[in-house]
């Protein structure tokens, strides 16, 4: 799959924990720790609202991205 969550870099990025992601978005513990771990499980639409919610100026862009399949294969 070509789509990738960005979580990781996006919460690293403001300097936070995962813990602190989890409680600032108020998403289930399990989600948020699985979009911060795992790059391939892409958020559905209420919890991409409850990221944006959290995060003013945040949009669901900033944290799912396509990587084309040749860039994949190269990495």
């Amino acid at each position: 799959m070509a789509v990738r969550n960005r979580i990781k870099h996006l919460v690293d990025g403001m300097e936070k924990t995962r813990y602190q992601f989890w409680k600032e978005t108020n998403l289930s513990q399990n989600t948020a720790y699985r979009l911060y771990d795992e790059p391939d499980y892409i958020p559905g639409p209420t919890v991409m609202d409850k990221i944006c919610k959290a995060y003013p100026g945040i949009q669901p862009g900033d944290f799912v991205v396509y990587i084309p399949d040749q860039e994949l294969e190269s990495a």
